[in-house]
């Protein structure tokens, strides 16, 4: 039986033409190599599985051979390309600095480099992991990195550049690899598994690349790990069950119940999340997710940046164009605020349920449709066309009501004509009033809307945790005495759809006079209740009376005589 090898071993790049998704860093070396202006100290930096190492090795490689061609592909047939392949090298040398970390390991390297080699023409010196070297050991391999000798090429690898002394950093050519894209990771397991004899649903490794988060290498180890589970067909339902990854239909289907505004389907659903064992803080993250890809679906500029399977592509699409931008953006600064609350929160599962249900309110109050409806008493209506007189006499109507009082109405030659009922009062003009009577289905369809001024219960408890942290947040900008007058007291709930605040002195009423409508606004969007009112009282401080020292002692010796006989014998002046 042949040994098993890893795919990451098996597959690993041999040309740099080979190398995924490092296109720029490859381009360099290679028009370095033919233009024979190779540094004498290269530092590759990046994350970890992107293919440092490998480019480091390949490099290697190539400036030795002996027969290079036109492509910078190593022969293979020179003994510099033997001894390579087979593992005892003389002219490529590799020290991991995470184990060999000390002075000595280095002062040893450095003799090294004292050697002209032997066969070829050129030693490199691959250092992985070079940030784990001790300051002394930097300090004594500064000289030799510095000014080495002709044929001494030294490679740095590392994933933690900031780790580096400045003074390493200026002798080298630094070169930063990249996250590999997720498109780059599918196609490259794609060509592995055909390879392999697998047969790999697209959709399954897009998922498998997504979860590698820009690392090649752990792509591989989670392949062979999956392949092992699943034998020679690899599906998406394998991966999302062996990879602890919530399926893009949950998502799906949650948004189109936020969309409806169905808070039970979109409780029941999130109820399911959470008995298939899935954790609510992934789905959080997850859902604010979708809500993102749903936001770049819906503009063909940022479409690129939609990082999903093809099949996904359309359903993305399809659902965008049903939720309205508005509520993408609001619901990910809930998701925003509910992630950052999460491991804080003793009761998390109904933070993440208060978070649903606020987003589904969301939706409902914020309607396109709804505020399409609204009418907008500061533009005039077109006018109704003019009734047919008649000889009887019209039954008089109802005044419409205004915003600050009723509107009364007297008989014309020509209808009816508004009239101020109170002085100081605005009345609606006579073309709002004739495009009203014209328009009765208009009104009957606003009646249900959420106009300021509705009313609702006002969950206490909510009120005062979004009270104190507006409280808090003006400390922190530096505001401690609109803070002060904002703990002095509790907001108490006077009604539905209503909240007072008591103040006592001139000072907090000018404070909260100014602060008012910016409180307001934080309230309505935080309680979900655009026509919530905040009332500002004064409250009158009752004062103790002050009594004169004479009329202490009187009240004193009214309950114990023996003190006027004691004030006579000292002869104590009360005054």
């Amino acid at each position: 039986m042949d040994p098993y090898v890893v795919s990451a071993r098996k597959y690993r790049p041999a040309t740099f033409d080979t190398v995924v998704g490092q296109e720029a860093v490859t381009s360099t070396l290679k028009n370095a190599i033919r233009s024979n202006h190779l540094a004498s100290a290269f530092l590759f930096t990046g994350p970890r599985g992107v293919g440092k190492t490998t480019c480091a090795r390949i490099l290697a490689r190539t400036i030795n051979c002996e027969n290079l061609g036109e492509d910078l592909v190593a022969c293979g047939q020179c003994a510099p390309c033997k001894t390579f392949e087979e593992g005892h090298s003389l002219n490529i040398f590799e020290l991991d600095a995470a184990s060999n970390n000390s002075v000595d390991d280095i002062r040893n390297l450095i003799l090294q480099v004292s050697i002209a080699p032997q066969v070829g023409t050129k030693k490199v010196y691959i250092i992985d992991e070079v940030h784990m070297l001790s300051q002394a050991a930097f300090n004594a391999f500064l000289k030799t990195l510095e000014e080495p000798p002709s044929y001494a090429i030294f490679i740095l690898a590392t994933t933690e550049k900031h780790k580096i002394l400045p003074t390493i950093l200026s002798r080298c050519q630094v070169f930063d690899f990249r996250r590999i894209t997720i498109a780059d990771i599918s196609r490259h397991l794609a060509e592995i598994a055909k390879k392999e004899g697998i047969e790999a649903e697209a959709q399954a490794l897009h998922v498998i690349a997504q979860k590698a988060d820009g690392g090649l290498r752990d792509a591989l180890s989670i392949f062979d790990q999956l392949v092992s589970f699943s034998g020679e067909r690899l599906t998406y339902q394998d991966v999302v069950k062996n990879l602890n990854v919530l399926d893009h239909e949950h998502y799906f289907r949650i948004t189109d119940g936020i969309i409806r505004g169905d808070i039970p389907a979109v409780l029941v659903e999130y109820n399911t999340i959470l008995q298939q064992g899935f954790d609510g803080h992934l789905f959080v993250a997850g859902l604010g997710r979708h809500f993102r890809d749903l936001l770049v679906s819906q503009d063909p500029r940022t479409l690129p940046l939609l990082e999903v399977g093809e099949d996904l592509t359309a359903r993305y699409g399809d659902q965008a164009q049903r939720v309205d931008r508005e509520l993408l953006v609001r619901g990910l600064d809930r998701l925003a605020q509910c992630d950052s609350q999460y491991k804080a929160s003793k009761e998390p599962r109904l933070l993440v349920e208060l978070t649903l249900v606020q987003l589904c309110r969301l939706s409902s109050t914020e309607d396109p449709s709804a505020q399409k409806k609204s009418p907008d008493v500061s533009i005039a209506p077109p006018l109704a066309p003019p009734r047919p007189t008649s000889t009887a006499p019209a039954p008089e109507r109802p005044a419409p009501a205004t915003a600050t009082g009723t509107v009364a109405r007297e008989p014309n030659a020509g209808g009816y004509t508004p009239k101020r009922r109170l002085a100081g009062q605005v009345s609606i003009k006579s073309t709002v009033a004739a495009a009203v009577e014209a328009a009765p289905a208009v009104l009957e369809a606003d009646s249900g809307t959420d106009m300021p001024g509705s009313s609702k219960e006002v969950n206490t408890a909510l009120l005062l945790r979004v009270w104190r942290e507006y409280a808090l947040k003006q400390k922190q900008l530096g505001r401690d005495s609109l803070h002060a007058t904002l703990m002095a007291r509790e907001p108490e709930v006077s009604g539905p759809g209503k909240v007072s605040f008591a103040i006592v002195n001139a000072v907090q009423e000018n404070y909260m006079r100014e602060e008012k409508p910016e409180l307001l606004g934080h309230l309505r969007r935080q309680l979900d209740d655009p026509g919530l009112d905040l009332e500002v009282r004064k409250e009158e401080v009752a004062v103790k009376p002050r009594f004169t020292p004479m009329e202490k002692f009187r009240v004193m010796a009214e309950k114990n005589p023996a003190l006027l006989k004691l004030r006579e014998e000292l002869d104590l002046d009360l005054g």
